[in-house]
């Protein structure tokens, strides 16, 4: 299937700047990738005011979102929006739909030296005019950073898309469910770590879910499966030492003494293996 990029743009100038750019013969906006997997590209013009859903995103969906920013009170105005939807906060215990990332365009006659740190939510920013080959590095950049581009152009990264519970690799993908989801997000942040047994029972607890051992048990034996299945046994998820799991490169060996990077000492429960 072709990658379908949603570009939304907040600014008339900037979009119809961004429309005639789309629409060029010499587009910089690519219609395929390196490896030949066509690119459609979908503009939407955002009408003011902005406010979260404007960054909101559906299941399987790439989008960005692109705004001319006038003044340093609507960078402000972002600030306070994110503060008080909590809007910068990603736990790795629970999955929330992605919010798109935020590219400002900022006016020239702004003074730069004056500007506070970005809000979380600001992806990137850039200072009017703007090369439009630029903003089209930005966003293939940006969507490398979230290693989204690297799954959907199978490029050979394990990755997971929680907003569609698909776990990916070398173009491969496969179905996960709500919980399979919590806990790959979990390993895939912390890969090569082993992640002790009392973070996954608090990982269980908090989405609500059994923490009886034989419900974990099954479900981390499944997402193994999955994640060999998917990645042709180039990653393998394992049991280390009593002490919890670890996603790893199948090549890789297990380590003499796991490495818990500074965690808390973890104590054995048997009942888990």
């Amino acid at each position: 299937m072709p990658l379908k990029i949603l570009l939304k743009v907040m600014g008339a100038f900037l979009y119809h700047r961004v429309t005639r750019a789309m629409a060029s013969a010499n587009s910089p906006f690519p219609r395929s990738s390196a490896q030949g997997k066509l690119i459609h590209w979908q503009l939407i013009e955002l009408q003011p005011p902005f406010d979260s859903s404007c960054l909101e995103t559906q299941d399987g969906e790439v989008s960005f979102v692109v705004m001319e920013i006038g003044d340093l009170a609507t960078i402000e105005n972002l600030r306070t929006m994110e503060q008080r939807e909590s809007l910068n906060v990603r736990s790795v215990y629970s999955i929330n739909h992605e919010l798109a990332p935020l590219i400002a365009v900022l006016k020239q006659d702004m003074h730069t030296n004056d500007l506070p740190d970005m809000p979380d939510i600001i992806s990137d920013w850039m200072i009017d005019p703007i090369s439009i080959n630029d903003l089209v590095r930005r966003m293939f950049t940006g969507m490398k950073r979230r290693q989204r581009l690297r799954s959907e152009l199978g490029l050979g990264m394990l990755t997971l898309l929680p907003e569609s519970k698909m776990l990916c690799c070398t173009g491969n993908s496969i179905q996960l469910t709500t919980s399979e989801v919590s806990v790959a997000e979990l390993f895939i942040h912390h890969f090569g770590t082993v992640i002790p047994i009392e973070d996954i029972h608090l990982l269980f607890k908090l989405a609500g879910r059994s923490t009886e051992g034989s419900n974990i048990r099954v479900t981390m034996f499944q997402l193994r499966l999955k994640i060999e299945a998917v990645s042709r046994c180039q990653y393998i998820l394992t049991n280390t030492y009593n002490a919890g799991y670890v996603l790893r490169h199948a090549h890789t060996p297990d380590p003499e003494y796991p490495d818990f990077e500074l965690r808390q000492e973890v104590a054995t429960y048997g009942y888990w293996n």
